[in-house]
């Protein structure tokens, strides 16, 4: 059992009428690029964040360690507290900002004076920010806006030779020099940024490519619709229906199945064999390859039609799936196709005797012995006619009296002598007349087929019909050759027959069993000068006949 391909291929062209942008390959791969291009952005947000700030950082600490450095020189400590000093202060603070690159390098006594600033006019004034934790002697980084702008700038205490703090240095980068080292790092960044995006592109494109290759082509709504248009079959298939994967656990089970065997979704992930215990049901799912068709199988107390059929799809196997067909409904159409039988033999053995009477009538009227041919058609009528009210009279119930009239022709015809007594069945109506005419049928047709000799040897074969309270007993007997010892075991197996191997047969007595089963009643085989085969049907009685 392969994937069916034909649907899908009907479903990828009418794919082909579908707008660009509604196609699941077109709205995965904008979906991928969407979550892409939101993840680089905000990496990159995070990023460049982050960027910045360890920048910052690294500029705070460059600035710190100049001031430090400016801090140590024992020229600065020496003439800091000096009014005269910017005149040696100034040039040197100037040196080093140019040197190092930074925006500022201001030295201040303890009153917060400039003795040095970028800007020459702002020497002998008071710093524009707080000094009072630099002179308190605490070395720090700070971020702060001055005279020149906002910058990071370090500030250390100036320690004279006593160990006192004598003033104090501010060394300091402007923001807006960061921003534009940072500036200068964009590029490499967005390079890496627009890198990604190009991989994240691939990448989406090709798991775009994936998803529509896993799915054959097919759009979400495609997939949806085929699903439930198969779920939809496989849950009006009147055959129980349990799909198997490739372990051999229980993955899909249909209502049928539910109904005859009690497996339902509570069961799935569990094998079958746990499920339901049947050797046989084992044998035939342990190996999930091979084809099992027509299998009969015994579950419980009910008999089943197994088939077991391997899933492959792609040339790779993946499961089973068994079928079970209750075999109540193939014994009910054999018990039909019996009763057919039994009425085509009935008409062609009439046929037979017709033929033969209308031969002779025919040959009476052209010898012009019209007087004969009259008695010999009264006679014939006479007969039937009595036989039907003999039958009549001891049976009320039409459909049996049409069986027991048939196998009267059928009997004359083989030459055997067939007798019928009833007693209690002229007033009363049988509750199941067409599961009896099974059971009446075969039997009869058996015991004909065990006394079939050449005429006038001795073929006897009788039916006896009682009423015991609301139970039927009926007895079937004939003086044939009866059953070997090795054969009287076997009678109602399936298939087991006594006739030759260009005969049909082996059915007949099965059904009869099951038949006898369905109506609660018992079947008993004896040998006593041929066969005699005795059943017994409780509650066999339905209503009371209406006569004429």
């Amino acid at each position: 059992m392969s994937g069916d391909t034909a649907e899908p291929d009907r479903y990828r062209r009418d794919m082909a009428t579908l707008p660009w942008y509604r196609r699941l390959f077109t709205q995965t791969l904008a979906l991928q690029l969407v979550i892409t291009a939101v993840v680089l952005s905000v990496a990159g947000v995070i990023f460049a964040w982050r960027a910045h700030g360890t920048l910052t950082e690294q500029h705070g600490q460059r600035a710190l360690a100049v001031a430090q450095t400016v801090a140590a020189m024992p020229a600065v400590a020496d003439n800091v507290s000096d009014p005269n000093s910017p005149q040696l202060l100034q040039p040197l603070a100037e040196r080093i900002r140019i040197t190092t690159d930074l925006s500022f390098v201001v030295i201040a006594d303890t009153n917060g004076i400039r003795r040095s600033h970028p800007n020459p006019d702002r020497i002998g004034r008071r710093v524009s920010t707080d000094p009072s934790d630099a002179l308190s002697g605490t070395s720090a980084v700070y971020t702060q806006t001055g005279t020149l702008g906002t910058s990071v700038r370090g500030k250390v205490p100036i320690y004279g030779r006593d160990g006192d703090i004598v003033g104090l240095v501010s060394v300091g980068i402007l923001t807006g020099t960061i921003a534009e080292a940072f500036r200068g790092e964009l590029p490499a960044v967005l390079f890496g940024s627009a890198l990604a995006m190009l991989l994240g592109a691939f990448g989406a494109w090709i798991l775009a490519r994936r998803i529509r290759s896993q799915t054959r082509g097919l759009e979400p709504a495609d997939i949806a619709a085929l699903s439930e248009r198969r779920r939809a079959m496989l849950m009006g298939i009147r055959e129980g229906v349990i799909g198997l994967d490739a372990d051999g656990r229980i993955n899909l089970v249909n209502p049928e199945a539910s109904r005859l065997l009690g497996v339902d979704e509570r069961h799935l992930g569990r094998r079958l064999a746990e499920v339901l215990p049947s050797t046989a049901l084992e044998s035939l799912t342990c190996d999930l390859e091979a084809v099992h068709r027509d299998v009969e199988v015994a579950i419980g107390d009910q008999t089943l039609i197994v088939n077991a059929m391997p899933v492959v799809v792609q040339e790779q196997p993946i499961g089973a799936v068994v079928t079970f067909r209750d075999r109540t409904e193939l014994v009910g159409v054999m018990g039909e196709l019996e009763s057919v039988n039994h009425l085509v033999d009935a008409l062609r053995s009439q046929a037979h005797e017709f033929s033969n009477t209308l031969h002779t009538i025919s040959g009476l009227i052209e010898l012009q012995r019209t007087v004969e041919a009259l008695e010999l058609i009264s006679d014939h009528t006479l007969t039937h006619q009595r036989l039907t009210s003999a039958f009549e009279e001891l049976i009320a119930d039409p459909l049996l009296v049409g069986l027991l009239i048939a196998k009267s022709a059928l009997a004359t015809e083989r030459g055997i002598d067939f007798q019928v007594d009833a007693d209690g069945l002229a007033e009363t109506r049988l509750r199941a007349p067409r599961e009896l005419i099974t059971v009446v049928g075969n039997l009869v047709d058996n015991a004909f087929d065990s006394v079939a000799r050449p005429r006038n040897t001795g073929g006897r074969v009788t039916v006896e019909a009682r009423r015991l309270g609301d139970a039927l007993s009926i007895v079937v007997a004939d003086n044939g050759s009866g059953i070997s010892d090795d054969d009287f075991h076997r009678v109602f197996e399936p298939g087991f027959t006594t006739k030759s191997a260009d005969t049909h047969g082996g059915i007949g007595l099965t059904l009869v069993a099951e038949s006898v089963d369905a109506l609660g009643g018992t079947i008993v085989v004896e040998r006593e000068r041929g066969t005699v085969f005795s059943v017994s049907i409780p509650n066999a009685f339905d209503t009371v006949a209406s006569r004429p």
